[in-house]
């Protein structure tokens, strides 16, 4: 059942899923349309749950489901294969997590991870970069940890 991104409980699960170009108005205007449909019907053990949704930056499609009844793996597996064909539909990348994504000169950028490796071994030990930390967990650490100085983040195993 789909509720408003902001009334779910703190402690709701998140996924974030980025799109490795940036999304066209006309498709995210689809995916919204084909989010809604899927989170109306999806389900955990048969049993409804308050989902939702938000695409951040015309990039980012953050997921949150409430768990008070725990997501199955068997929905979890639904999500992951309805992000799937929004990939083969439209031609997008969603699910690759070769890529990070970064602020600079306040642009999002994309990089590979192995170009983003040298990227930092080149930073300023001092210096700012505020990265997406896609591996945040629920809603509290989507509001916290999410765009985060790289030094705050799993990145800084990058830095020199």
């Amino acid at each position: 059942m789909i509720v408003d991104f902001n009334s779910l409980n703190k402690n709701s699960r998140v996924w974030v899923f980025q799109s490795i170009n940036s999304l066209e108005q006309h498709t995210i205007e689809i995916i919204k349309e084909k989010l809604n449909l899927f989170l109306n019907e999806w389900k955990s053990h048969q049993n409804d749950f308050r989902s939702s949704f938000e695409i951040r930056y015309n990039t980012f499609i953050i997921i949150a489901a409430d768990e008070s009844n725990i997501v199955s793996g068997c929905s979890i597996d639904s999500l992951v294969n309805f992000i799937r064909d929004l990939e083969n539909s439209y031609s997008l990348q969603l699910l690759d997590k070769l890529h990070v994504k970064y602020i600079e000169d306040e642009n999002i950028q994309t990089m590979h991870l192995n170009e983003f490796k040298v990227f930092c071994k080149n930073l300023e030990l001092n210096q700012n970069l505020i990265v997406f930390n896609n591996l945040v967990k629920n809603i509290s650490e989507l509001e916290n940890n999410w765009e985060v100085d790289i030094k705050n983040s799993w990145h800084k195993r990058f830095l020199s």
